[in-house]
């Protein structure tokens, strides 16, 4: 089996909803458990699962940095908030050969987790 058919049957599997962007990378979404449309691209063998959640802050950035690294450290178990040029993303990466559908699911549930969970300590962040 291929990364890209066994990505696509593990969607399938999770009853996530997928759409290909080119043969190695999809959009995946779930209203259902709150997973807002997230990137999945196969750069083999690493698996990349990342959605960007804000435009990084102009002010009060120190405050911002300091409370991204305590939800990292407190809050989050198999995805991470990481920067990614002026923007804030959450992430995870595996490795194909070993990446199963219970880690996968893991990572979307905790998506869209975080996302509900840190709405109102990010929006403060917003302008």
């Amino acid at each position: 089996m291929t990364g890209k058919e066994k990505l696509e049957s593990y969607f399938k599997e999770l009853g996530v909803s997928f759409q290909a962007i080119d043969e190695k990378s999809w959009i995946v979404q779930d209203s259902d458990s709150g997973l807002q449309p997230t990137a999945v691209a196969l750069v083999e063998p690493i698996v990349i699962v990342r959605l960007t959640v804000m435009p990084i802050p102009a002010k009060n950035r120190e405050a911002f940095f300091e409370t991204i690294l305590r939800m990292n450290a407190n809050d989050l178990v198999h995805v991470s908030y990481a920067l990614d040029g002026d923007a804030l993303i959450l992430c995870k990466s595996f490795l194909l050969e070993t990446l199963d559908l219970e880690e996968l699911q893991a990572a979307f549930d905790e998506i869209g987790l975080a996302l509900i969970q840190h709405y109102s300590i990010l929006s403060k962040f917003r302008p």
